[in-house]
C-alpha cells in the first residue's frame, strides 16, 4: 500500500508538467475565472465529479482549482489575492466558476437538467465578458476538449474531422479571449485512451490516445497563452503507479466498465479509496484533483512574497 503522503507527492510531479512560463501567480487583487467542463467545474449542476469520503460521486467535493485558491501558506495567503465564487452563470449569472460538466467546445452541456442554457466554449467567454470586466490582472483557466474527443470517438469515420474542427474552434476562442490581456492559462488534454473509459474500449483506448494527440497538437502555439501539458501523467502511470490505481472509486454509469468491478480492489479494501487515481471511468478522484493543486502550489513562481 502506497502511503497518502508518498501519492500526494508522487502524482503532484506526474499529473501536470507545464511548459514555457509554468503557471504563475495573480497579483494582488486578482480574480480567478475558471472555463471548461467537469474537470474544472466547481458546481454549477449542484454537484462534481469527485469521489468524496461517502463514496458518492455526485456530490459536490472540490476539483483542482479550489484546492489551490484554498491553499495556504503559499498560493492563496490573502483571499483578496485570488477571488474565487463557486457560483456559475449556469443558474446565476454571477460567480467566477463558468466550467459545466458534460459541456463541450463545440456543443453544450450533455448533464444539464435546464434546456435552452447555453454551455459550449463560446457561451461561457461570452457570459464571462458580459458578467464581469476583466482586468489585466485577472487569471483565466481553461480545460476542455476531452467531451469533444470522447464524442467524436463514437463515429471512428468522422472522429478526425470532428477534433480537427473543435481545435479549429478552440484557436479562435482562445486568440479572441487573450485579447482582454488576462492571464491565460490553457491546459491540454491528457491521454483519453489511458483512461479506464479508453482501456475498456474494444481498440484498448487507441483511438482515443490518437485523437488525443490530434487535438493537443492543434493548439500548441497560442501566443500570449501559458499551456500546462497534463498529458504527460497517463504516459507513466504504468511505469510507476501500482495496477490498482487504475480503478475506480464508483462507477456512475454501469455501462462503462471501469476495471473489472468484482476484481476492483475498493470492493475487498474500501480504505484504498484516497488511493485511486480516478473517481469513476474518466474523472479524476478526489485525491487526483488535490495532487493537481499540490503541484501547482509547490512550484516557485506561484508563491506570494
Amino acid at each position: 500500500m502506497i502511503s497518502m503522503m508518498r501519492f500526494g507527492k508522487l502524482a503532484s510531479t506526474l499529473i501536470l508538467v507545464c511548459t514555457a512560463l509554468c503557471f504563475t501567480a495573480p497579483p494582488a487583487n486578482a480574480e480567478v475565472y475558471s472555463l471548461g467542463d467537469s474537470l474544472s467545474d466547481a458546481g454549477s449542476l449542484g454537484f462534481t465529479y469527485t469521489n468524496p469520503a461517502t463514496l458518492s460521486p455526485l456530490t459536490r467535493g472540490q476539483v483542482w482549482v479550489q484546492y489551490l485558491l484554498s491553499s495556504t501558506p503559499a498560493f492563496c495567503n490573502d483571499p483578496k489575492h485570488c477571488l474565487f465564487n463557486n457560483d456559475t452563470f449556469y443558474y446565476t449569472s454571477t460567480g467566477n466558476n463558468y466550467a459545466v460538466g458534460g459541456a463541450g467546445i463545440t456543443f453544450d452541456s450533455t448533464d444539464a437538467q435546464v434546456k435552452n442554457n447555453y454551455t459550449n466554449l463560446h457561451s461561457q467567454i461570452y457570459a464571462l465578458l458580459h458578467n464581469h470586466v476583466i482586468d489585466k490582472s485577472d487569471v483565466i483557466t481553461v480545460w476542455m476538449g476531452a467531451n469533444d474527443i470522447f464524442s467524436a470517438a463514437r463515429n471512428p469515420n468522422t472522429s478526425v474531422s470532428q477534433v480537427a474542427y473543435a481545435a479549429q474552434v478552440f484557436n479562435t476562442e482562445i486568440v479572441n479571449l487573450a485579447k482582454t490581456g488576462a492571464n491565460i492559462y490553457v491546459f491540454t488534454i491528457p491521454d483519453l485512451g489511458k483512461t479506464p473509459l479508453g482501456q475498456s474500449a474494444s481498440d484498448g483506448g487507441t483511438l482515443l490516445s490518437e485523437l488525443t494527440d490530434l487535438f493537443n497538437g492543434s493548439i500548441s502555439g497560442l501566443k500570449n497563452v501559458t499551456f500546462i501539458d497534463s498529458n504527460a501523467v497517463f504516459e507513466k502511470l504504468s511505469q510507476e503507479l501500482s495496477t490498482s490505481m487504475i480503478y475506480c472509486s464508483a462507477i456512475i454509469d454501469p455501462k462503462h466498465i471501469c476495471g473489472d468491478p468484482k476484481k476492483n480492489p475498493i470492493n475487498q479494501d474500501p480504505t484504498i479509496m484516497p488511493y485511486l487515481l480516478f473517481a469513476d471511468p474518466q474523472h479524476p478522484s478526489n485525491a487526483a484533483h488535490h495532487s493537481i493543486a499540490e503541484y501547482l502550489v509547490n512550484l516557485p513562481q506561484i508563491k506570494f512574497h
